[in-house]
């Protein structure tokens, strides 16, 4: 299961940043810039695949991970680049504004056409149990396809406690004591409480999977796990035409959701803080883990993925999309170039800054 995890994590990750570059290229070719590389993989170049007509050599490089394109003009300092009416410098400022973003948008619109078949062929909802009704009759527009009782999920286990000793893992779902179920948190506690001192068997469901395993409540009936009450898997269905409208409205509450999320992460970096919740590929990698086991799962987790890039290569950061924009949106007002070697420098800084991060990130991750 790790090993098909990694290899899932690897695909769905390139091919979202090969999309992403796509949408660099086409938009590239749309505008007539000469587009003279576009790489399968990071370098260094593995070897060089074929040529087409219009000159663009495409490579295969030896990091297998996502892919660039590298466009005339788009980073020269030399003033042979920048001339040419295919040299990406020559273009009208909005053409190269539309190139720039049009990864970004190729991004989103990725997410939104992966949430629109999700939704279409069935999505799951996590709703409280006792609030199954309440759940359809929020989605009106919805064709009821099952709900399955998953039990309490685990939402933290607290170190040196018996729980931690057993085979328990948080986001596990605790379905019964002993063979017995339970309705609430106060049953569960209620049964800890009789076993207390005792060995009691947990049946527990782990990514769909159903498991068991033991734990001895201390004297006070406690295994040391933070609980919620119970869950059920609801699973939804919509027709096609509904499910573009919901796909809709999902891309733009994640669009949101993840805008203030990454505005919370740089906001505590420039006090100097490193939020523990933040994640890296690392940190990818393992959820690819968890959701590897549903082939849904994996397809929302794709669409989140795809989102988050656009957002974050978005942000005015330089090397990121979003600092190239901040360039142009510069020059637009200016009405003049800024120095094209002084933006390259910026570009390698930001880049380096970013390298940086994600090393901290990543280090934090591998701890955790």
């Amino acid at each position: 299961m790790l090993f098909t995890a990694i290899i899932a994590f690897i695909v769905i990750f390139s091919l979202l940043i090969l999309l992403h570059e796509f949408g660099h290229f086409i938009s590239a070719r749309l505008f007539g810039v000469k587009v003279e590389e576009f790489g399968l993989g990071l370098p260094p170049k593995a070897r060089p695949l074929f040529r087409d007509k219009k000159k663009t050599e495409y490579t295969l490089n030896w990091l297998p991970i996502g892919g660039f394109v590298r466009m005339k003009g788009e980073d020269a300092s030399e003033g042979k680049f920048l001339r040419g009416k295919d040299s990406f410098a020559t273009k009208k400022i909005w053409q190269r504004i539309i190139i720039v973003c049009a990864g970004v948008i190729m991004n989103l619109l990725t997410g939104f056409v992966i949430l629109s078949l999700v939704f279409s062929v069935g999505t799951t909802v996590l709703t409280p149990t006792d609030k199954v009704e309440e759940t359809l009759a929020e989605n009106p527009n919805a064709q009821f396809v099952n709900t399955e009782p998953l039990g309490m999920l685990v939402q933290e286990i607290v170190e040196d406690e018996a729980a931690a000793a057993s085979e328990l893992k948080a986001y596990d779902f605790i379905a019964a004591v002993d063979g017995e179920v339970f309705a609430n948190p106060e049953e569960f506690k209620g049964l800890l409480r009789e076993r207390a001192g005792t060995e009691v068997n947990l049946s527990i469901i782990r990514r769909k999977a159903k498991l068991e395993t033991t734990v001895t409540p201390n004297a006070d009936g406690q295994i040391g796990v933070a609980i919620s009450g119970p869950l059920s898997a609801v699973q939804l269905r919509y027709t096609f035409p509904t499910s573009v409208i919901e796909a809709g409205k999902e891309t733009w509450r994640l669009t949101k959701l993840i805008t203030g999320a990454i505005g919370g992460l740089f906001g505590n970096l420039i006090h100097g803080q490193l939020p523990e919740g933040i994640g890296g590929p690392v940190a990818i990698a393992k959820e690819t883990f968890y959701r590897a086991s549903s082939f849904l799962a994996l397809l929302n987790f794709a669409a989140l993925l795809s989102i988050t890039l656009a957002i974050f290569n978005i942000l005015p950061i330089p090397a990121l999309d979003g600092g190239r924009l901040l360039f142009l949106i510069f020059e637009g007002i200016f009405r003049r170039k800024p120095s094209q070697k002084l933006e390259a420098k910026i570009h390698a800084a930001g880049y380096i800054l970013l390298l940086g991060l994600l090393i901290i990130i990543s280090w934090q991750d591998i701890f955790r």
